[in-house]
């Protein structure tokens, strides 16, 4: 009898290792996300062949190159199998929104989006569902209401918390008519269903009517946390836990309104500049409409390559990509800043914003408390903000790279034809921005085919390695608890627990980096090599002919421009379409779930386990009492008190700021 559960054991395992890959989390919703609107779309544009346009000679676009097409746009690679000219306005406005709907701020503010939602939901269906919390929590709320409007203010005294419209010694105001029972859905009262939340996301132009209400020892927790050397909260209650939920469902308020702001305004900004320029000043105009055949329309230029520069996408409507352009500062600035606004420096963007937020803002204003706890605790609520430290490290790092990159491309390309017809100035300039390109947008001002041999070799390393410093930084960042933003499945948090215990408890974070490095090259080189040697396979009649381009460094090259979703490309002789232009469907069809998989390397492989449920353990215990017998009902309606008095993080009278032991 007790050999048979034995025996059933690795069928168990199995059935539960399938299951594993059915089971929804983030990056399987985000995969099928991506799956469906490629497919979708690459339908509706390869059906819109049917409607040409004037001027583009009539050319059909293959349903093999239009779905390459929406999968370089969507994944920000910016590979083209043809040349964009050929396609129709239409078209083109399709992977216009490919490349802001798969751009990495939209994805990753979604994640935000999501988790504020379920923040929400969660909460909610629990209270819906317990019987005794609906009966419970009307008591309490009834009594709120007759406390507020009978009972004079107490004075504030050190550990209690005071409501944040109450000042010391004036009589406390009635409930608003949004706060009665009547008007929730539930009765509970969540810390985000208070006057302080709602009044602080009302709209950002209000903080400043919350200057002066508190005194300089307002901070946005009514406790003093104990943090590890991580920062993470250890030895929560349940007050504390509820208290702490609410402050980071705030401060997730705060992202969803700096993350959309963040991306739209450099859009805009960029096409605010590039338009009237590219349309009204003659040299530019003229090359666009008259470089290739199509009339291109400088305004919708200007469009389309503000967007694409800044989701670091590569894909332009001039078939030259940034050629003509080589001489022309103005653009490659306006360009390049797009580059590194919308991927290279993106958190560092975003932590900056915050910190001269903190500085403009009121310390006493409400708003401020949200910029403090995403300061402190940034990797708590966002992918892509770091704390202080990692920032500037970041931030070299970055820079570092960037300045070497382009000292190389100087001395590396010395007697090339290509690089020594242009002066000096242009020389620099162009210089720096193609080491922007290589980085991530795939943009060039020249043909990467007639650089130096060791400068394709670097640009090449370049490619796959662009992340990494984006990657690491998120990696050694990642706070490895309940409550964090996970980035692990359980799967294989359970694969590397044993292999990893002792590297992760070591403090040296060198050793830690070279741990996500490691485990990131196995991540990553097998899918690499089995898509090379795949084309290979399929492209050989081509590579024992010696057609033009086709060397089996340059597939190499392609291969790892599509995983890094770069997008440069060797090309072929004559053309400006990528080298994949000439490779047989078969080669095309094996480079779209390589740019997928590249696409996907750095998001979360699961949300739920960032989400933190004020009151779940509290309205699981409802429900177990009531079933009991309710014998426990005093001590359960003390603790729900607790927790509705925790949950009034802004109103607290702590004594010393929560400092951050990373920043």
């Amino acid at each position: 009898m007790n050999d048979e559960p034995r025996a059933n054991r690795p069928l168990m395992e199995s059935l539960r290792s399938i299951w594993r890959w059915f089971k929804p989390n983030f990056y399987r919703c985000h995969l099928a996300y991506f799956v469906v609107t490629i497919l979708f779309t690459s339908i509706v544009f390869h059906a819109s062949n049917t409607s040409r346009e004037h001027g583009n000679g009539g050319q059909q676009i293959r349903y093999v190159d239009s779905l390459f097409l929406t999968v370089s746009a969507m994944t920000a690679t910016g590979l083209n199998t043809v040349d964009l000219n050929v396609a129709t306005r239409y078209q083109q406005s399709i992977l216009f929104v490919l490349m802001i709907l798969g751009d990495l701020s939209t994805i990753s503010a979604s994640v935000v989006f999501v988790r504020r939602y379920l923040f929400r939901k969660r909460i909610g269906d629990q209270v819906a569902t317990s019987r005794h919390a609906q009966r419970l929590v009307a008591n309490i709320d009834e009594e709120l209401v007759a406390r507020q409007s009978h009972e004079p203010q107490r004075p504030r005294n050190p550990g209690k918390v005071q409501a944040p419209d109450q000042s010391a010694g004036e009589a406390p105001s009635p409930r608003p008519r949004w706060m009665t029972p009547s008007r929730r859905k539930c009765g509970f009262v969540a810390p985000w269903e208070t006057n302080i939340w709602r009044r602080t996301t009302s709209a950002l132009s209000s903080w400043t009517a919350n200057a002066g209400r508190q005194p300089e020892e307002h901070h946005y927790l009514s406790f003093q946390p104990k943090l590890d050397s991580r920062g993470r909260f250890r030895q929560l209650n349940e007050a504390e836990y509820a208290e702490l939920g609410g402050v980071e469902y705030r401060a997730l308020q705060l992202l969803c309104w700096l993350l959309p702001l963040h991306t739209a305004f450099w859009i805009v900004l960029l096409m605010v500049i590039l338009v009237p320029y590219a349309s009204n000043y003659q040299p530019v105009a003229e090359v666009l409409r008259d470089s290739q055949a199509g009339n291109l329309s400088p305004a919708w230029w200007a469009v389309f390559i503000a967007a694409s520069s800044y989701t670091n996408c590569g894909l332009t409507p001039l078939a030259a990509s940034m050629i003509p352009f080589q001489s022309n500062w103005l653009i490659l600035i306006v360009t390049g800043a797009g580059v590194i606004a919308g991927n290279t420096f993106y958190p560092i963007f975003l932590r900056s914003y915050l910190w001269i937020l903190s500085k403009v803002v009121p310390k006493e204003a409400e708003f401020h408390h949200s910029i403090a706890f995403l300061l402190h605790h940034p990797r708590r609520c966002y992918l892509w903000l770091f704390d202080g430290r990692t920032t500037w490290v970041l931030a070299a790092t970055q820079l570092g790279l960037i300045a070497t990159e382009w000292l190389l491309f100087e001395i590396l390309n010395i007697n090339q034809t290509a690089v020594d017809a242009w002066p000096l100035g242009t020389r620099i300039m162009d210089g720096l921005y193609q080491c922007l390109g290589t980085r991530s947008s795939g943009l060039y001002v020249l043909t990467i085919s007639s650089l130096a041999p060791a400068m394709k070799v670097i640009y090449m390393v370049v490619m796959y390695f662009s992340v990494y410093p984006l990657l690491i930084s998120l990696r050694t960042t990642n706070i490895y608890e309940e409550r964090s933003v996970g980035l692990d499945a359980e799967q294989l948090e359970a694969d590397d627990a044993a292999k990893n215990k002792k590297q992760r408890q070591d403090p040296k974070k060198g050793r830690l980096r070279g741990l996500h490095i490691r485990n990131q090259l196995a991540y990553d080189l097998w899918w690499i090599a089995l898509a090379w040697i795949l084309i290979c396979i399929v492209e050989e009649p081509r590579l024992n002919s010696d057609a033009p381009g086709f060397t089996i460094f340059a597939i190499m090259f392609e291969t790892v421009s599509a995983y890094g979703n770069v997008g440069l490309s060797l090309g072929v002789p004559g053309t400006y379409t990528s080298l994949c232009g000439d490779f047989h469907p078969l080669s095309k069809l094996i480079l779209i779930p390589v740019m997928l998989r590249g696409r996907h390397r750095i998001l979360p492989l699961a949300i739920d386990r960032s989400i933190i449920l004020p009151g779940q353990s509290l309205l699981a215990e409802l429900d177990h009492h009531y079933i009991d017998g309710l014998q426990d009902e005093r001590n359960v309606e003390r603790r729900i008190r607790e927790a509705e008095r925790g949950a009034q993080a802004e109103s607290s009278d702590a004594s010393q700021p929560c400092q951050d032991p990373d920043t």
